[in-house]
């Protein structure tokens, strides 16, 4: 009995030892299934990372990135659609590239970020939002779109390098699989999304680099193109006035026009009357710009055609105003002119003045200028306006100077201006001189005195030595 008993118990310990050992076994076993999986895990984590670097650098067009990017991710995961929103200068997630079905609805769908919606709170968390299990949704926009999709479970990642805000969500979904997404799974994806990430912005710096090139490229080209169509007009504009001065007895001209810009609003001209008369007229529209320039041109064709009509200086002036008017006004522009004749057989001049500077007159061993003023408003200010005629007699010797103001206006690098009287000692140091001569000295003095300064205003000058 004993015996017996000895070797049920032995028996028992045998069984006992037995079971231990192969429970052992079993866990040992287990351990090696659990780290033979993660090592397939690892392996094909590694392949569709390196998969997805070869992507990243095998092109610079984001369109051709995201279709072979979406293609690796529905090859080898089995996604039964994927889907790229890039978020547009509006803050709206539109829809850039997907892979699935075409008639899905949702691939049509752009969305405003929207913390009630999972894709709405994956971009403005920037944290990945996925459902394992769609039946359990709690959002009620989102499980009527997976509902009526058959979505079964679905993930969203934000498009976005560490540290930095998304640019767009990475959307996968799958029709057949719960419990599809592990962490180490998400992780996975979120490496994928901060690679698309890097892509994007350095095609989109590219994109901006290349689009402020062709911007500055445009305007360059523009710029050529406006200074090319403002020296034309400069040429025409130069070409209106008068080829060279009128040849009259016992008077020399010289007349000149420096346009502060390529056109400008100054303007002289001259119209024989006869044999031994001829009319002067010097002018300066308000500004130097396109404007000014086209209102210039128009003062010369009315004039033109005025002038035979007229007998007097007054008149012509009056006439003129009355004609430019509306143009001046609704171009919110204005004109001084100074308008004289002057009889060579009696060396008379008459004049009357629409608020120009009064032109100078230096006589022979003369100290001072003599101004030349009437009484007359600017051309544009009122429809109906009086003009004073006023004589002078001149005599041989005399020099008269017509100008604009940008002669006295010019300014030094101090900020003083040229003025009248500077003016006035050029024309008496040099009263014995020609025209020609004295107009190239004060253009000469008014630039050296302006030095580093450009010049602001147009220089236009008339000059007449009665011989």
């Amino acid at each position: 009995m004993a015996g017996s008993l000895g070797a049920a118990a032995a028996g028992a310990v045998v069984e006992s030892y037995l079971t231990d050992v192969g429970s052992k076994m079993e866990s040992v076993y287990d351990i090696f299934s659990t780290v033979r999986t993660s090592l397939d895990q690892s392996r094909e984590a590694l392949f569709v990372r390196l998969r997805a670097s070869e992507i990243m650098n095998r092109s610079l067009d984001l369109k051709i990135i995201m279709k072979d990017l979406l293609e690796l991710l529905q090859k080898e995961f089995k996604f039964d659609l994927c889907i790229i929103r890039l978020v547009d200068e509006k803050g709206i997630l539109t829809v850039t590239a997907y892979l699935g079905p075409e008639d899905q609805q949702i691939t049509k769908n752009n969305w405003v970020p929207e913390i009630d919606t999972h894709i709405g709170e994956a971009f403005l968390s920037n944290r990945t939002e996925f459902v394992n299990d769609t039946r359990y949704l709690t959002k009620q926009k989102s499980r009527e779109i997976m509902e009526r999709e058959g979505i079964k479970s679905f993930a969203h990642i934000p498009i976005a390098s560490e540290g930095e805000p998304p640019v767009g969500i990475l959307s996968v979904f799958s029709k057949s699989i719960i419990g599809l997404f592990t962490e180490p799974f998400l992780q996975l994806l979120g490496s994928l999304a901060g690679q698309l990430a890097q892509a994007v912005r350095i095609v989109s710096e590219r994109e901006a680099k290349e689009k402020e090139r062709q911007q500055k490229e445009a305007a360059l080209l523009e710029n050529a193109r406006v200074v090319r169509d403002m020296e034309i007009a400069k040429q025409i504009q130069l070409s209106l006035l008068p080829a060279s001065p009128p040849d009259l007895p016992g008077v020399r001209f010289a007349s000149c026009c420096v346009p502060a810009a390529h056109v400008g609003g100054d303007y002289y001209d001259f119209f024989v009357r006869g044999k031994d008369m001829v009319d002067l007229i010097i002018a300066d529209v308000s500004g130097h710009s396109v404007g000014a320039a086209l209102i210039m041109v128009e003062t010369r064709s009315v004039l033109r055609a005025q002038v035979p009509l007229t007998t007097s200086s007054s008149e012509v002036l009056a006439s003129l105003n009355g004609l430019l008017y509306e143009d001046l006004t609704r171009a919110e522009l204005f004109i001084t002119m100074f308008y004289a004749s002057y009889d060579a057989g009696t060396r008379l001049l008459r004049y009357a003045n629409a608020g120009h500077n009064p032109p100078l007159i230096m006589k022979p061993g003369g100290s001072a200028c003599i101004e030349l003023d009437a009484e007359g408003l600017i051309l544009g200010i009122n429809r109906s306006v009086s003009f004073e005629e006023k004589l002078f007699q001149l005599h041989a010797g005399d020099l008269v100077l017509l100008y604009t103001d940008g002669i006295i206006e010019a300014q030094n690098d101090e900020g003083e201006l040229f003025g009248v009287d500077r003016l006035c000692m050029i024309l008496n140091g040099m009263s014995q001189e020609s025209p020609d001569r004295i107009m190239e000295k004060v253009l000469a003095e008014v630039t050296q005195f302006a030095g580093s300064k450009p010049l602001e205003d147009d220089i236009s000058m008339i000059i007449m030595k009665i011989d």
